[in-house]
């Protein structure tokens, strides 16, 4: 196993065991940490490159080798595949979202972030696409490139805040709890 395989694999089990079963964590205040909030602004920096129509800046978030594995598409595993993908509907949309970090560690120059977000779309004038809000988490995990930290792995699912909000169909029926 490589070096860098392993520092995922590392990262990415630090993540399920930082949260204990049935636990939300409280919102943490990443101003106070100078990696933290450079990771945040990245992740609100797409959205505003996206905001912008601005294939290059959206797609300098990301290293060369990123990932993103999104809800409603393949994934994607290149800065180049990020940026095709989303490229056209920077004509469409205008989002605005309000990120809510649960979690962050970093791993020497590997980074992960955890946290929950609510995005918002509106139509840009003439676009004929309906406006949306989603409730996500996300799981975004950073590499530092020369000081910078940029996007290495993104992931993100819509998730319900509280057990009532799961459907019916993903219940377990062996648990009067619905777990």
């Amino acid at each position: 196993m490589s070096s860098n395989n392993l520092r995922l694999l590392v990262c990415l089990t630090a993540i399920f065991a930082a949260v204990p079963a049935g636990a939300e964590p409280e919102v943490m205040d990443v101003s106070r940490n100078a990696d933290h909030a450079a990771m945040q602004a990245q992740l609100e920096g797409v959205i505003d490159a996206y905001n912008a129509a601005d294939p290059d800046a959206f797609r300098s978030a990301y290293t060369e080798d990123a990932w993103v594995i999104s809800m409603r598409r393949p994934i994607k595993a290149s800065r180049e595949e990020i940026g095709a993908a989303f490229t056209p509907g920077m004509s469409q949309y205008v989002f605005k979202t309000e990120l809510r970090v649960l979690d962050v560690e970093v791993h020497g120059d590997i980074a992960y972030m955890i946290g929950r977000s609510t995005l918002t779309g509106e139509p840009r004038e003439g676009a004929t696409v309906p406006a949306f809000v989603e409730k996500r988490i996300y799981t975004a995990i950073f590499k530092r490139v020369s000081g910078a930290w940029l996007i290495h792995r993104h992931m993100e699912s819509t998730s319900p805040v509280t057990d009532a909000e799961v459907p019916a169909m993903f219940k377990s029926p062996a648990n009067d709890d619905g777990s």
